[in-house]
């Protein structure tokens, strides 16, 4: 009962995450205004906002005008209900659970604003960075980072993304990368510590080229092409906590 539970509220909270991933790039209000299909601004009533059942019921689709409503919505609360449930499975009722919660939402709100707009905001970068600070001092950072480590990660993910991105623009005379990776990693570093800004960088990176030349092949891009670079640090930050160890190990 207590996992059904969790997946609900996981779900609902998930749903209003999908509302932060559209509004907030577009400098839109969160809380007071009610939900609307983005095409032709139909105000969703209540009963048919129903986190992933709603979706389902409608066939992806607006019940007003018919338009496609995209897959991510779908996906955002799906994965935000199963992040409540694990989370929990981890540490049970503690505000480690709450640190896992947020740290995870944070990451994926990120994921899908730079994936969709181009855009870390530091409406959510900038508080997590604060909140990793606080739970870390308090000793309730998920993943047993000292207060120490997790300094010198936020500074060193910072300084680093922020020296590359400078280094490019004098050789190139174009901006490569936005100060929204550096803050990205600025918190990257706060939660998860030193050690893991070399491997979420180095990771991130060649993943990222490897797709961008993917992309440039296949779709015919121009090799100016810009790639969604904060969505690869994002996928190897969630999956640094459980991967790691295993390279640290092995290397």
């Amino acid at each position: 009962m207590l996992t059904l539970s969790l997946f609900i509220i996981g779900s609902i909270f998930g749903s209003f995450y999908n509302v932060c991933i559209y509004r907030l790039p577009n400098d839109l209000d969160v809380v007071a205004k009610r939900s609307f299909c983005t095409t032709c601004k139909y105000k969703i009533p209540f009963y048919l906002n129903v986190p992933i059942i709603s979706y389902i019921a409608n066939l992806g689709e607006c019940r007003n005008c018919k338009s496609k409503i995209s897959v991510s919505y779908l996906i955002v609360e799906i994965l935000t209900a199963c992040l409540f449930v694990y989370a929990y499975s981890l540490h049970g009722i503690s505000f480690k659970t709450l640190a896992y919660i947020i740290f995870y939402s944070g990451l994926l709100i990120i994921f899908f604003t730079d994936l969709k707009y181009y855009l870390i905001l530091d409406k959510i970068t900038i508080p997590l960075s604060v909140l990793g600070l606080v739970f870390t001092f308090f000793k309730f950072n998920p993943f047993d980072v000292s207060i120490l480590g997790s300094i010198i990660g936020g500074i060193i993910g910072y300084l680093i993304i922020y020296i590359i991105r400078f280094l490019f623009f004098k050789i190139r005379k174009v901006e490569g990368m936005g100060l929204g990776d550096a803050k990205l990693f600025l918190m990257v570093g706060i939660w998860l510590g030193i050690k893991s800004i070399y491997l979420i960088l180095a990771s991130s990176a060649i993943t990222g080229a490897i797709v961008g030349l993917i992309i440039i092949y296949v779709y015919k891009k121009d090799k100016d092409f810009q790639i969604p670079y904060g969505c690869f640090i994002v996928i190897a930050s969630a999956l640094y906590p459980y991967l790691g160890s295993v390279f640290y190990n092995w290397i």
